[in-house]
């Protein structure tokens, strides 16, 4: 990491400091496959924009909202995490995110980006869709409508995650689902 110095870190972000960072910027780094050191090559690559104001101020508000029946979205834990990487209460623009690569160079493996010859969506983008694509297999197989059930304000969301993948599900995926129009997890 290039905050606090851990070993052996994802290439975006710190699992001991929540620091976010550029690839480039890790020390020494390494492929976790082979050993050898990376080299840097020049690429286009499509972004999200989580540094986005907008984006900031509802994952400030989301992370600290409380559900239908006035309880904590989130655990202690889970919420300080957040913090870390949005800023605290005195910080309410937050401005620590910085903007998600979501693609991937050629090769890679799940999803091509439709009309991006060689490139691919990170798998941190499409595999949580998965989960609603499951649902949505589910309730085509049972007779039920996908839409109404996930149009119905009733219908709350409980998502069950470890603790390092934080960083996306309590991010990422509520982001994306509120950005694309669809509901967030209730907790």
């Amino acid at each position: 990491c290039p905050r606090c110095g851990a070993k052996d870190q994802y290439g975006d972000a710190c699992e001991v400091c929540s620091a976010v960072y550029s690839p480039t910027e890790l020390k020494n780094p390494y492929s976790a496959l082979t050993g050898a050191t990376p080299e840097l090559r020049s690429s286009e690559h499509y972004f999200f924009r989580l540094s986005d104001p907008r984006c900031l101020a509802f994952l400030q508000e989301w992370t600290r909202s409380k559900d239908r029946h006035g309880q904590p979205r989130r655990q202690p834990e889970v919420l300080a995490k957040a913090r870390e990487c949005l800023g605290g209460d005195d910080d309410a623009a937050g401005g620590k995110l910085a903007d998600w690569d979501i693609s991937r160079d050629a090769p890679y493996f799940g999803i091509e980006i439709p009309d991006a010859p060689g490139k691919y969506f990170y798998v941190w983008l499409d595999a949580p869709v998965g989960y609603l694509a499951s649902l949505k297999a589910w309730c085509a197989k049972t007779g039920e409508d996908f839409d109404a059930l996930m149009s119905d304000p009733s219908l709350e969301q409980v998502h069950f995650i470890g603790k390092d993948i934080i960083y996306f599900h309590v991010l990422f995926w509520p982001a994306m689902l509120h950005f694309a129009g669809g509901k967030t997890p209730e907790r």
